[in-house]
């Protein structure tokens, strides 16, 4: 891995530090290990050859102990996950998030934006490495799926939620969401333009440290002003390779245990599909997380956060 700078928006960093001390305006206990560690130390930043040599980017940071590994969904960034690690209670783990390719910081590739090479991409992000808990979202949790059968034993637990996996027939679809992202607006005058816009309109449910961290790592200034980093075009590509992988029928393969995350008000993850998706596994807990649509991190980072915690302590060797 080849190290590369860290910039972090004064704004995130005391976004971190407010909220290791307090959660909705409340006293909560400091956490003065990982505090400390974020300050000092502060996230590392390293971007890894991916599958085909796509550089991916990646953040880690922790104390030790249990490992977590966090993929972000399509149209995302890994800082997005942000709310989620800071209501982690476990004292003692570490954890590494990644940007998918074409997402970020990680570079672009050639199309298709085949869902397959991400799943590659983080096999080649772990580096012969296991980690004790993935936790994927959408595309992320799908890809995590694939590692996992690809490759046994990446993992020991995976937490899914509402994970992009149909039945077959498997095809390249230009659906609804493809036409969404391709008139997706990707440029606005500046940060505030663009928090203006997501904390009043798409992305209101959400948690204010989530919108920082999309911010954060999902845009970059340019000559033209604050620029989407994920191009439309790479997005629409995105959903097109959704309903193309078998990752359906790999499901079945998983050996480990499994958490299948929901949101009450999902729109895709409901009745009879969810009922045949959980399935697909041999070992699963469905958790449906409550006031939560598809876009659970984001919406309920607490309620992942609790997720990774019963996880860890579910370990044969938790701390």
């Amino acid at each position: 891995m080849s190290a590369t700078s860290t910039t972090i928006h004064p704004n995130s960093l005391w976004s971190r530090l407010r909220h290791s001390i307090t959660r909705n305006g409340e006293p909560r206990p400091l956490r003065l290990g990982r505090l400390i560690a974020d300050l000092t130390d502060g996230i590392d930043q390293h971007s890894p050859s991916g599958h085909n040599g796509v550089e991916i980017s990646t953040a880690s940071s922790g104390t030790g102990g249990s490992t977590v590994f966090l993929v972000h969904a399509t149209g995302f960034c890994k800082e997005v996950w942000a709310p989620v690690l800071d209501g982690v209670a476990t004292e003692l783990f570490s954890w590494v998030s990644m940007d998918l390719r074409g997402h970020g910081a990680s570079a672009a590739a050639e199309f298709p934006y085949d869902w397959d090479f991400v799943g590659r991409d983080i096999y080649h992000v772990l580096d012969g490495l296991k980690y004790d808990v993935g936790v994927g979202h959408s595309c992320g949790a799908a890809a995590l799926i694939r590692c996992e059968v690809q490759h046994p034993g990446s993992f020991s637990r995976l937490i899914l939620i509402e994970p992009i996996v149909f039945p077959p027939p498997f095809q390249v679809l230009d659906g609804p969401m493809t036409a969404a992202a391709l008139k997706r607006r990707s440029l606005f005058e500046s940060r505030q333009d663009a928090f203006d816009r997501f904390s009043s309109g798409p992305f209101a449910a959400w948690s204010s440290q989530a919108l920082d961290g999309y911010l954060d790592g999902g845009f970059t200034t340019t000559d033209d002003g604050f620029e989407l980093r994920c191009p439309p075009e790479v997005e629409a590509d995105y959903y097109r390779q959704g309903s193309n992988h078998d990752t359906w029928i790999l499901a079945e393969s998983l050996e480990l245990p499994v958490t299948l995350v929901v949101g009450e008000h999902s729109n895709t993850h409901n009745g009879t599909y969810l009922e045949a998706l959980l399935e697909r596994f041999a070992h699963v807990d469905l958790h449906v997380v409550a006031g939560a649509g598809h876009l659970v991190p984001m919406e309920k980072p607490d309620a992942i956060a609790a997720l990774i915690d019963a996880s860890i302590s579910e370990l044969p060797s938790a701390p």
